[in-house]
This record gives C-alpha cells, structure tokens and sequence, in this order.
C-alpha cells in the first residue's frame, strides 16, 4: 500500500523519530540497495540508519506514482498460499477477541483486499478494507470509513510506506473504537542488515523505493503511545513465516535468487520443478523459521476506553 505525499524537498535527511539529521556529505552513512521490483531491477537508492533511534530511511524522494504502477502485488489473487498464511494472520487477531461478530477494518488492503476476502470466507461478515489507491468502485471507497468506529483495525505492511506516520496512525486513531485493538504489522529496522544490499534476505524487506521508513519495536511502540494507545502484545516475525515446508521468510528469499531476484517472482505461478532440484531451497524450506532473521514484526496496540 502506498500513502499519497505532498513535498517539495527531494532528499529524507531527518529521522522522523527523534529527528537526528544526517550529513549528506558523509559517505560512510549511506548503503545502496537494488530495487526488488522487476521494472526497476538496475535502479538503485540509498538508505541511512539513524544512529541514535536505528530507523532506517529511503535518502532520495521519487515519484511513487511511476514505481507503484508496476508493482507486482496488485495482481495477486486469493490462492491456496495466501488461505494457509491468512490463517496465522488471522489468529494474531482472535488471540485478542476478535470474533465473528466485531467489525473489522483492513486499512491498506491493497486493490484485491485479499485479507477481507479471506476473512469474508469464513464467515467474518463485519470484515472490511479501505486503501486509498485503489478503485472508488472497489476497496478505494472512501463511503467505507463512514461506517463508524471499527472493533479492530489491521494495517499491514503499511506505515512503512508513509512520510508521516504520524498523520497515518492519527487517522486511524479516528476509526478505531474506544477499548478497540490495532494490529500494525511491518518490517523491523533493528534485524535489518544494511552491509548485505545484495542479498534478499536483506534487499526484499528494505524495499527500496518503496518503504520510505522502517522502524524497530522501540520507535513503532513510542509511535503509537503517541496516540494513546497501550501496546498488548509483539510477534517478532512475519504471518507468512512459518514452521510449514517453504512457508518462511528464509525459504522465500532463496526462492526468489533461483530465478531474476525480482519480488515479482513471488505472485507468478510456482516453479517448484528448479526449487525442488536446489539444496539450498530445500534447506530452509524445512530449517528456515528456526533460522528466521525476524525480519518482520507486528505490535498490537489497544485504545484506551
């Protein structure tokens, strides 16, 4: 999901955070990391660390329009894959309550709310999806945020993509119901190599241009509190990274250095034939989640009453 951002300066050189500001002509506070999207494959960027709150920012501001026209996730479809992870998704939310009779709002679902629909399968009827982006006539309607307040509110893989982040969580902030719980799952800044730009394990999570900040469990946290709300709970890794054969993080980077490198790889049509004939594959596939990175992390907040 991507967050629409009205700027005129060119270059992200504070931190949003604890606002350290960095000096452009240190060289040694840059890396330089491929973009993991087909398209732009040779196109490169830099990202810095801030040194006193770790958050890790995209230096150049671009035009987001042109990358997240080619953005491979838009064209996902509701596979058997996403049915078996959408289930680990779905427990960290009915591990606080939420139940087939709460509403629920997936803030960023993306143009194919594939969330919702999972959920709307198994009979969450109250389940609904908002994303800016998307169709007015679809899951871009904005006649969904006027529904009230919502019991839960999911926003995955979204704060990432941001500016301010501020101004998202504010937001929703203003839909969540009082005593209500938000799950807010992203990457985690701290277990992010920025020395290995040419690895996936690496390269697919820092997501260059795409994700403009990444935080760590200490700055995600303090940015909620800004809202009032009480963090209950922390997953220290990914839905999608699981004890399942080839269900994790680890198995799905090696996966994707078997073809072009590209994430573009992920939602085509499996290529188990050279997977399969790989060792390395096999490996993780089976050892990946207790070799995890933790590359990705969920906080579930709740809003007081």
């Amino acid at each position: 999901m991507k967050h629409k951002q009205a700027t005129t300066i060119t270059q992200r050189l504070e931190c949003t955070i604890c606002h350290y500001r960095v000096d452009l002509n240190d060289e040694s506070a840059f890396a330089t990391f491929p973009c993991n999207v087909r398209a732009f494959i040779d196109e490169k960027f830099k990202v810095w660390r801030c040194p006193d709150c770790q958050t890790i920012h995209c230096l150049d501001i671009v035009d987001l329009d042109h990358y997240y026209a080619k953005f491979p996730l838009f064209e996902a479809k509701l596979t058997w894959i996403y049915q078996i992870i959408y289930g680990n998704l779905c427990r960290q939310l009915t591990k606080h309550g939420f139940s087939k009779t709460h509403s629920l709002l997936d803030y960023g679902c993306g143009a194919n709310g594939l969330f919702v629909q999972y959920l709307r399968q198994r009979g969450f009827a109250n389940s609904y999806g908002y994303d800016p982006y998307a169709p007015e006539d679809g899951f871009g309607d904005p006649t969904t945020l006027q529904r009230g307040s919502f019991d839960y509110i999911l926003s995955q893989d979204v704060i990432e993509h941001v500016e301010d982040p501020h101004v998202l969580l504010s937001k929703l902030n203003s839909l969540l119901s009082p005593g209500g719980y938000i799950l807010i799952g992203t990457p985690d800044a701290a277990n992010l190599n920025l020395n290995r730009p040419d690895l996936p394990d690496d390269y697919n999570f820092v997501h260059v241009p795409y994700h403009l900040h990444i935080y760590t469990r200490e700055s995600l946290e303090y940015l909620g509190r800004c809202q009032g709300w009480e963090p209950v709970d922390f997953f220290d890794r990914r839905f999608d990274d699981t004890p399942l054969f080839g269900f994790n993080g680890r198995a799905m980077s090696t996966y994707v250095s078997l073809f072009d490198g590209s994430v573009d790889t992920v939602f085509e049509p499996l290529k188990l034939g050279k997977a399969l004939t790989s060792f390395k594959f096999l490996f993780y596939a089976i050892f990946g989640y207790w070799l995890s990175f933790h590359s990705g992390m969920a906080i579930m907040f709740r809003k007081s009453m």
